[in-house]
């Protein structure tokens, strides 16, 4: 990804415990991930923003990801090691919170990469005067051999904008934000019943909606987020990941019954077509007709524009 280096943070005046720079603990679930940990970890380590712990859980992996990792933590004193039993990404990400000794997280899934000033520029929004609970910045699609596909939008919401982030997820995936980390402690961390019910892949669009919840989020403009596409993801699973983001819409409306009915049913019209995408590029035409149907239903304005960018799926 090519992107404009960050001015540099000045960290004598960058207030954190103690004193220095706020720590942020960047922390990573891997489960199977020889074939990209390494690339991973390198960006990681990469960051201009040195004030930093990488906490690794490795989510009982049984190929070579516990031992890549291991050989890279002899060169990497910030690098710490978890392992346990396989539980699925969210009780892993949960286990690193846990132990998180930073003021923000920023979790990164094992096949993501982030540009070298990702961590930098968002802690120079964090420390602004809006107090953000949450910093996000920009994505970009990436091949296996981290060549760009596409760009996910420039989305500049910020403020109280849980009903923003309901009507659309602009984050788009767990590796974009860095959040407080005594926030990500009061909301619970990444909802970890979804896994139990084989429903996973939405916990960090629960996460992010409880997150927004609790106070305003900002964005750190800039492409700094590549996130990798490949068959075998979590979200390549229509079906699944559809029934994990009605869990969690769920959950958000027993919490806030206040929230108006329309903005609920333009969501679920919203993840209605992100399944139908995601059956689309997958070859899935019966579960894409049936997703489109349903929102065609709630909204039919809104599919019919999808439909307009339906190709755009195909070639990405």
């Amino acid at each position: 990804m090519t992107m404009n280096r960050a001015d540099e943070l000045s960290y004598a005046s960058t207030p954190g415990p103690g004193s220095g720079p706020a720590l942020v603990s960047v922390i990573i679930p891997a489960y199977n991930a020889a074939d990209t940990i390494a690339v991973t970890l390198a960006s990681v380590r990469a960051q201009s923003y040195r004030s930093i712990e990488i906490i690794v859980v490795d989510d009982g992996s049984t190929d070579d990801t516990l031992d890549i990792v291991r050989t890279i933590a002899r060169d990497e004193p910030r690098l710490r090691i978890i392992a346990q039993a396989n539980g699925g990404v969210a009780r892993a990400r949960n286990a690193a919170i846990a132990q998180a000794q930073g003021v923000w997280i920023a979790p990164i899934d094992a096949d993501d990469i982030w540009h070298p000033d990702k961590l930098m520029r968002q802690m120079q929004v964090a420390l602004s005067a809006a107090a953000p609970v949450l910093v996000y910045s920009w994505c970009r699609r990436i091949d296996a051999q981290d060549r760009v596909i596409s760009d996910q939008g420039r989305p500049m919401h910020e403020g109280m904008r849980l009903d923003q982030l309901l009507g659309t997820n602009f984050l788009n995936n767990a590796s974009n934000a860095m959040v407080r980390t005594d926030v990500a402690r009061a909301v619970g961390g990444f909802e970890e019943a979804f896994q139990a019910f084989r429903a996973y892949g939405a916990e960090d669009i629960a996460f992010y909606l409880a997150v927004a919840e609790r106070g305003p989020i900002a964005p750190a403009p800039g492409f700094l987020i590549g996130y990798r596409i490949t068959g075998a993801g979590m979200s390549a699973s229509a079906r699944r990941m559809r029934m994990s983001i009605e869990m969690a819409l769920f959950q958000l409306e027993q919490r806030r019954p206040d929230l108006s009915p329309s903005l609920l049913a333009l969501s679920r019209t919203f993840y209605d077509l992100y399944a139908a995408g995601l059956a689309l590029r997958s070859g899935q035409r019966r579960q894409f007709a049936g997703y489109l149907a349903r929102a065609a239903i709630r909204r039919p304005g809104v599919t019919a524009l999808f439909l307009c960018c339906a190709p755009f799926w195909l070639r990405t």
